[in-house]
This record gives structure tokens, C-alpha cells and sequence, in this order.
């Protein structure tokens, strides 16, 4: 979508209203259509992450204030707006609405990663922690923190030399906690061995080896290792 179109046809929605649009959210949208429109990858999924205003330049008013729909999320099936500072948010069937990315550059460098590793094998733990709240508290025994990668509701870490990496990311947030899916990937086999000391050791919230491998698409004995060979 063009910048002078999207400068033309914006519009800010109120219920059955139609108002001007702030002159920042316009610019946000210019650039980022500019940046990201067209953009298409898959990650876990075949539905892939589908960017750009599709030639609907509409801004609505959410939980967080003034947001446009940029992105398609092909995993969740789902919206994910774009505020106006840069983050992006959603709110899933009766889920609460809540931001994802810090911005869209750290989601796409946290899809990256997981496009990255994917084909190593892993382990998949399950941990409930309360509302908001992260679920690694000590980071001694993992690797380094992959800052460009980590996000409000996603964490990397990785030594790409011993070709170990380490995910944490929100998976559901139902009720009044959050429910994340941590992963440890090992770039060979033997190295597996060392998921349960370390995933373990680095919370101190109710953690438990997961029954489903959403990356692999099967059930998973407790304790089991999956392996994703690349296509």
C-alpha cells in the first residue's frame, strides 16, 4: 500500500464512528508498510507470518490505545495489532489483550532463532507461572541471552559454539496466570542429557516435562527428545 494511500484513506474507528487519525499513527503505519508490507515466512506451521495493512488503513482504539492490524499471525490464526510506539499486542478468543513484541524487528529476530534450531533436538517443558510474570529467574547454568531475540513474552539464549539454545516463550495466559512453553535445543544428540539440570535450575515455578511437541506436531513421552529434521 502506498504512503499517499495510506495518508488518504486513514481513518480512526469509534464504535459506528469514522474520525481523523492522529498524524503519528498515520506515519506509523507509512513506515511500517514501507518496511514490512509483503512480507511473508513460515514459521512452526504452514500458515506462515503474513505483514502489511492489506489496503485497510483503519486505526481502532484497544485495551492499550490507538493500534492498526499489521500482522497475521499464521500459528495463532490470529490479528496481532501494531501500537503506536512500536510494540505489538493481542488478545486471543476470551484472552486477555496484552502485548507480544517489543517490536516488530525483535519478532522477527525471535522467529529467526526458533527457524534456526528447529532442526536440532530438543526437550519441551511446561511451566505456569502468575500473571506477567517471566518464568526463568536464574540464568548461571544457561547460555547467553540473545537480547535482540527477547521479548515481553519471549526469551533466547544460545551458545552458538557449543550449539546449545534455550527458549522460553508464553503459550497460553488463561485466567489469572501465564502458561510457558521452554525449550532446549542441543545441536547433537548426547547434549540432551543436560535439558532437566538446567531448565529445572533456572526456575523456581511449577515446571514439568510436556506431553505435546507443538514444534514436531506429536505426543511426547515425559522426559522424551525430538528431533525436527529440516525439509
Amino acid at each position: 500500500m502506498a504512503a499517499a494511500d495510506i495518508r488518504k484513506m486513514a481513518v480512526l474507528r469509534v464504535g459506528d464512528r469514522v474520525e481523523a487519525v492522529p498524524d503519528e499513527l498515520i506515519e506509523a503505519m507509512v513506515r511500517f508498510e514501507e518496511r514490512f508490507g509483503g512480507l511473508w515466512y513460515p514459521v512452526v506451521g504452514s500458515n506462515g507470518m503474513e505483514y502489511g495493512l492489506a489496503g485497510d488503513a483503519v486505526v481502532h482504539r484497544g485495551p492499550l490505545g490507538l493500534a492498526f492490524t499489521g500482522i497475521v499471525d499464521g500459528d495463532w490464526t490470529w490479528g496481532i495489532d501494531v501500537l503506536a510506539d512500536g510494540r505489538t499486542a493481542m488478545g486471543p478468543g476470551r484472552w486477555s489483550y496484552r502485548v507480544i513484541d517489543r517490536t516488530v524487528d525483535q519478532r522477527l529476530e525471535s522467529h529467526a532463532m526458533l527457524v534456526t534450531v528447529s532442526g536440532w533436538f530438543h526437550r519441551t517443558f511446561t511451566c505456569y507461572t502468575p500473571r506477567d510474570v517471566v518464568p526463568v529467574v536464574d540464568e548461571r547454568r544457561l547460555p547467553r541471552r540473545v537480547p535482540e531475540a527477547t521479548g515481553p513474552t519471549e526469551s533466547w539464549w544460545l551458545d552458538d559454539d557449543a550449539g546449545v539454545a534455550v527458549q522460553a516463550q508464553l503459550s497460553a495466559w488463561p485466567n489469572d496466570r501465564d502458561v510457558w512453553t521452554i525449550r532446549y535445543f542441543t545441536r547433537a544428540p548426547a547434549q540432551v542429557a543436560d535439558a532437566n539440570p538446567v531448565v529445572f535450575g533456572a526456575t523456581i515455578h511449577e515446571t514439568v516435562p510436556a506431553l505435546w511437541c507443538t514444534l514436531c506436531s506429536h505426543l511426547v513421552e515425559p522426559g522424551g527428545t525430538c528431533h525436527r529434521p529440516r525439509l
